[in-house]
């Protein structure tokens, strides 16, 4: 499920008067109060920014504009706007007239057979998977360590809870920075993983909180992002991150980064039976 992915729509070739209607139809699906299946959609002027492009067949420079933008290996996903009924190069497209239920149900087809296989894949990278990994373990048992994924990606959550499962570790989420720092002030958790672009508060403000906190200011967190500049990681280590994960995160870093962490907190914690 992709229920909050916000999706980016351009349009190429539309009358005002149709642009303005698909603006305003799109624009309910992000303000939505409940979420949808497969996510809502955004109307944009940047075509390199668009997941999906809305194309009017009829209009000669649309579809000269459409070409030169299929050239590239990241176009996006053509929706056309035609009144033939076989179109050999797209599969998606419908006729005039159009109203709201007949594009959404569309745009809802291209995100489930095309734009969350996508998404799933972006998550992590990389050949290796921790399912093949082998999970820490003391005297022949598995140690049952707590995570907490703070991510407003459903996605992004999903895969971090399935990851690291594989490593016996239960995990709890939370969608923004403020509900992440309620169930830490209610429980303990053994690392958090952080995403730094939330809603509210982002990620660095989060870490600060966290090392202001006699309970985890030594807490391991390990900051997510998809940006990589040198700002960024010292941004990351100036808010007392662990370390910095960038997404879409490689299979081989995140084993890595667990497990030295993981070896770390087993280290604690023989250090703390000895001193009791």
């Amino acid at each position: 499920m992709t229920q909050n992915k916000i999706y980016k729509v351009a349009a190429l070739g539309l009358s005002e008067i149709e642009l303005r209607f698909i603006k305003i139809m799109l624009a309910l699906t992000v303000h939505a109060t409940t979420l949808r299946e497969h996510g809502r959609y955004e109307l944009t002027e940047d075509l390199s920014a668009a997941n999906i492009v809305l194309l009017d067949a009829e209009q000669d420079e649309a579809m000269n504009r459409w070409r030169m933008l299929a050239e590239k290996k990241s176009a996006p996903i053509l929706l056309l706007i035609t009144a033939a009924k076989h179109v050999p190069y797209t599969q998606y497209h419908f006729p005039r007239p159009f109203g709201p239920s007949k594009v959404l149900a569309m745009l809802d087809k291209i995100a489930r057979d095309q734009l969350e296989k996508i998404v799933e894949k972006e998550v992590f990278s990389g050949e290796g998977k921790s399912a093949h990994r082998q999970p820490a373990v003391q005297n022949g048992n598995a140690i049952r360590y707590r995570a907490l994924v703070v991510d407003d990606s459903p996605t992004v959550r999903k895969q971090l809870v399935l990851e690291l499962a594989c490593f016996n570790i239960k995990v709890d989420t939370a969608e923004t920075g403020e509900q992440g720092l309620e169930m830490l002030r209610n429980s303990h958790y053994d690392i958090i993983f952080l995403d730094v672009v939330l809603p509210g508060t982002d990620g660095y403000q989060v870490c600060k909180t966290l090392r202001k906190e006699q309970e985890t200011k030594r807490t391991p967190v390990i900051m997510l992002t998809s940006k990589s500049s040198p700002f960024d990681k010292v941004r990351g280590s100036l808010s007392g991150c662990s370390s910095y994960l960038t997404k879409p995160v490689d299979y081989d870093n995140f084993f890595k980064v667990l497990e030295g962490f993981l070896a770390h907190i087993k280290s604690d914690l023989a250090e703390s039976k000895k001193r009791a």
